[in-house]
């Protein structure tokens, strides 16, 4: 069988960009530059979103944000719901995503993260009763500015790995 004509193995490599994507979100940062920490589980999310809509979706997302919430020590289920909205917009922009530059897809990726985050907030002041001063500007803008070399390097290894 040729090379090119080989099924795709590569589905274990989502799990891996997650368990890479958790760990990160994880690490201590120093103080000043927690606040501005880029969202790479949410990166990830709309990575395989955009790249493999009809394998990664809002179910899937679902369970990513079950997860984090344990990572985090959330109320389980809160980025649940944060992750799943950010998939089905994602989604929902799926067609005309993916035909802009990475420079447009880095605006759009700084908007709809910034929102995500605006609804985590709420949230958790929700179930919580808890009101967070924390400006949602900066991971939001980190992560676009991360946003290229994210897409970069995962969209290199998927096609490396042959995830399909």
């Amino acid at each position: 069988m040729s090379d090119n004509k080989r099924p795709a193995h590569g589905l274990w490599f989502i799990p891996i960009t997650f368990f890479i994507a958790f760990y990160l979100a994880a690490l201590p940062l120093p103080g000043r530059f927690e606040i501005a920490r880029p969202d790479w589980v949410s990166l990830m999310v709309v990575f395989w979103v955009l790249v493999l809509p009809e394998r990664f979706g809002v179910l899937v997302s679902f369970c990513v944000g079950l997860l984090y919430d344990s990572l985090v020590g959330t109320p389980l289920g809160l980025y649940g719901a944060v992750f799943s909205c950010l998939a089905y917009t994602i989604l929902l922009l799926h067609a005309r995503l993916k035909m802009y530059p990475l420079g447009q897809q880095a605006l759009v990726i700084f908007l709809v993260i910034g929102i995500s985050h605006i609804i985590a907030a709420w949230l958790k002041g929700a179930v919580m009763s808890t009101v967070s001063g924390q400006l949602h500007m900066w991971p939001a803008l980190t992560s676009a500015i991360l946003w290229p070399w994210v897409y970069g390097i995962n969209r290199t290894l998927q096609i490396r790995f042959r995830v399909q």
